[in-house]
């Protein structure tokens, strides 16, 4: 009897041991299986993430591209523009300057000569002693035009700008001499009107 005891105990224990084996080997594969299936995980979400910074680095790059190149049209835009101010400001210069010359040349036509006294006559002898109408050049007198001048000072045919108005010297008389002009006028009552005046006078070059 002891000796069929020790027999089922044996079998008993080598049953057990080699469930304990087959448990033991079942948990190794599980455990093998789940270690590879993380390692996996972790290589796809590796690449996931290699992707993604892919895609990043890729889409900086652009932006960056793009805002270089934005940058680049903006100064290139600003320099054509600068460049135009700075054109149109030299013409402006230029065209002042123009403006400036032709100004200094208009005044430059006369020549100042200094204050006169200014006074008026016509063709009737009470003003002249004759009532011909014709001057010491030979000329007729006509008024607007017609003046008398001292002839050491201005020689027939010289204008004089007085008041603004260009006259032409073509008579002389013996009262004027220095600086007196007489200015020639259609009508006595016209001439009386002009009085006496003292202007400045300029003399055409």
């Amino acid at each position: 009897m002891n000796k069929s005891v020790l027999l089922a105990g044996g079998a008993f224990i080598a049953v057990f041991l080699t469930a304990l084996i087959l448990l033991y080997t079942a948990n190794v594969e599980e455990i093998q299986t789940t270690t590879l299936e993380t390692q996996e995980l972790k290589v796809v979400k590796s690449a996931h993430e290699v992707n993604q910074l892919q895609l990043a680095d890729g889409t900086k790059g652009k932006s960056e591209k793009a805002s270089a190149k934005g940058k680049s049209e903006e100064k290139t835009s600003n320099s054509e523009s600068s460049k135009k101010d700075k054109k149109n400001k030299n013409l402006k210069t230029k065209a002042k300057n123009k403006q400036g010359k032709n100004k200094s040349k208009k005044k430059s036509q006369y020549k100042y000569e200094g204050q006169f006294k200014v006074t008026a006559y016509c063709r009737c002898s009470a003003c002249c002693g004759k009532s011909t109408g014709i001057t010491a050049s030979g000329t007729r007198a006509t008024a607007g035009r017609t003046i008398a001048a001292d002839a050491s000072k201005f020689p027939f045919g010289t204008q004089l700008k007085i008041d603004g108005h260009v006259y032409t010297v073509e008579d002389r008389g013996g009262a004027i001499n220095g600086n007196k002009i007489d200015v020639y006028f259609d009508s006595h009552s016209a001439a009386l009107q002009w009085g006496v005046r003292y202007c400045e006078v300029y003399m055409k070059r």
